[in-house]
């Protein structure tokens, strides 16, 4: 990394209020009730994030309720339950006849809005009760506090999902700190928590994010460390965790690369001042089919290299204008 684009990194954003921590990812519970073929049945909805934007209603009306559906389709005995709300048609199976719980009886999987069955647990392989079937990895800006501006970002991706948690990757990058010791610590750091992580819960899916110095360590994470040293190759994608990771975003990267297949906004055809090297481009490329790598034309740190104007708050509001855009794509690479 030139001294001069460090320099210009840290300035800019030591300008900010980037010290300011996001909401926590939270733990929520909804109680949800319906009357489904004139009896009623109560369930507990679990879920990571900010509060729902409207209350579940205290019964759904009978007229709207539909019947389960045939036993052909049950799995594993379960029993396939469909109900209409506000327009939406949700599907969920249940594994008792259709009644109200006992108090001491675990509640059914919660809803999810879907005009198909919803996706299945992938915690099969797993055997750890730690384990989530969505496992995100954050690698967060410089100088911020865990989770840092990704904390919004982990809970649009995990908010509606029975099964999903997030981890910070462990780096120190306050004001002060050398920027390439920061990224070192990161990449190696990123790649041993990842490794960990799919060795004790195989059947996981994984999610990688990262913005500003933090994209730079999630891009050597897939891709390899270059100005920044190493020795670190990057991750395999045809080996574990390499196989295990189902998406990977990048916000504000000042190592950003013009023209390539994954990038997104306006800024894409346009480059960093330390672009990725050629080498460590190539190993990332081999990730493009789940990657995406957010620039903003008027950022000062991805696009620098291009003809501005620039503007400091174009780095530092990705995940106010972009969360809900880049938590949908992860989903449906997750298959949500």
């Amino acid at each position: 990394m030139s001294p001069r684009s460090v320099t210009l990194l840290s300035a800019l954003l030591a300008a900010s209020s980037v010290s300011a921590a996001p909401a926590a990812l939270q733990k929520r519970v909804d109680y949800v009730t319906a009357v489904i073929d004139g009896q009623t049945v109560s369930w507990e909805n679990n879920w990571f994030g900010a509060p729902a934007p409207t209350a579940a209603p205290t019964a759904i009306p009978s007229s709207v309720a539909a019947s389960a559906s045939s036993a052909a389709a049950n799995n594993g005995g379960g029993e396939w339950l469909t109900a209409s709300w506000n327009g939406a048609v949700f599907s969920w199976q249940v594994n008792a006849p259709t009644a109200a719980p006992a108090a001491s009886s675990a509640a059914p999987a919660p809803a999810q809005p879907t005009s198909a069955a919803a996706p299945q647990p992938s915690q099969a392989g797993n055997t750890d009760p730690s384990c989530k079937d969505v496992h995100i990895f954050l690698s967060k800006g410089w100088n911020e506090p865990y989770p840092g501006r990704q904390g919004k970002l982990a809970g649009a991706i995990c908010y509606g999902l029975d099964s999903c948690d997030y981890e910070d990757i462990l780096y120190y990058n306050a004001e002060g700190s050398d920027y390439c010791t920061a990224v070192s610590e990161g990449d190696k750091n990123g790649i041993d928590q990842m490794t960990a992580y799919a060795n004790k819960c195989p059947a996981s899916k994984l999610v990688l994010t990262g913005y500003s110095q933090g994209a730079n360590i999630a891009g050597d994470i897939l891709g390899g460390a270059d100005i920044c040293a190493g020795p670190n190759p990057g991750l395999d994608p045809s080996t574990s965790p390499g196989n295990k990771i189902n998406a990977a975003l990048i916000f504000g990267d000042n190592r950003h690369v013009a023209d390539q297949s994954y990038n997104v906004l306006n800024g894409s055809s346009v480059s960093s001042n330390d672009p990725r090297s050629p080498d460590s481009l190539a190993r990332m490329n081999k990730f493009a089919g789940v990657l995406r790598s957010y620039c903003d034309q008027a950022d000062p740190v991805c696009a620098a290299a291009g003809p501005g104007p620039f503007t400091v708050d174009n780095h530092l509001n990705y995940f106010d204008r972009y969360t809900d855009d880049a938590a949908g794509w992860v989903k449906y690479m997750l298959g949500y």
